[in-house]
């Protein structure tokens, strides 16, 4: 018997140049890598300016020379200044880090498309002067020492220290907002009222009592979680009735803190 034979048809190879899905992967790679070439290398989207603004002691070259190395990454040992991989959040920790004088919630580093970065910051003021064992600090409106300072003869800055004395490191909240408020509210309506300069004040340590020395050598002694307003009043009614300027050689103290006034 006579064996058959099986016929074999070689099926022909599909070119891959004619295959959907290459062309389909190919063109995921073409697009994935222009758009890496785009975001990352592309002259368009490199960092060309940094523009500050609220500034006034500091300069903006200063700025620019902090913010501008680290607008810089390397990336497939190529370096870029790409504004898609700027950290504005690192910028912003070392601009605050370099510059106490700033205050924290001020500062806003933004990224403005295509290659330019925003930096607006507000400078603390100087409304005080912190004494701490001859050393004094600047002390904003929100009571932190932003920065050790000279005490200058030509400035109008209250010099406020407390008892007992402590501890402070820059930065820090040396007083509270309402107190210091409420000190510069004194200083302004002992200058006003009664006509009398009044630079240093003390508080102790529950910041209930504050000593305020007058130029003429006495102290007034107040209670600041009292009528502030009343014992204001009653100040400037002793000093008018009972303490004018040719009795106070010899003051020592007036003390408003309770409902009669005492001075010795």
């Amino acid at each position: 018997m006579r064996a058959s034979k099986r016929r074999y048809q070689v099926k022909k190879k599909k070119s891959i140049l004619k295959n959907k899905f290459f062309w389909t992967l190919v063109l995921i790679i073409l697009f994935s890598g222009f758009s890496l070439w785009l975001t990352v290398f592309s002259p368009i989207f490199q960092i060309k300016t940094v523009l500050v603004s609220g500034n006034e002691k500091i300069s903006i070259s200063e700025i620019e020379q902090l913010v501008y190395p680290k607008t810089e990454k390397k990336m497939l040992f190529f370096n870029t200044k790409s504004i898609f991989l700027v950290d504005t959040k690192s910028i912003k920790d070392e601009i605050l880090k370099s510059y106490l004088v700033i205050d924290d919630s001020s500062l806003k580093v933004k990224k403005l498309l295509p290659n330019s970065l925003s930096v607006e910051m507000a400078e603390r003021k100087k409304v005080a002067l912190w004494s701490l064992a001859e050393t004094y600090f600047s002390v904003d409106e929100k009571g932190i020492a932003f920065a050790e300072a000279n005490r200058e003869p030509e400035e109008d800055l209250i010099i406020i220290s407390k008892q007992p004395k402590g501890e402070i490191s820059l930065k820090s909240k040396v007083i509270d907002e309402k107190a210091l408020s409420q000190i510069l509210m004194i200083k302004e309506t002992i200058r006003e009222k009664a006509k009398i300069e009044a630079k240093e004040f003390t508080l102790f340590e529950s910041e209930a009592r504050l000593n305020v020395k007058t130029t003429e050598g006495w102290e007034a002694y107040f209670y600041l979680e009292g009528d502030l307003n009343w014992q204001l009043i009653e100040l400037e009614l002793v000093l008018e009735k009972q303490l004018p300027q040719e009795k106070r050689q010899n003051l020592e103290y007036i003390d408003l803190r309770f409902s009669k006034v005492y001075y010795k």
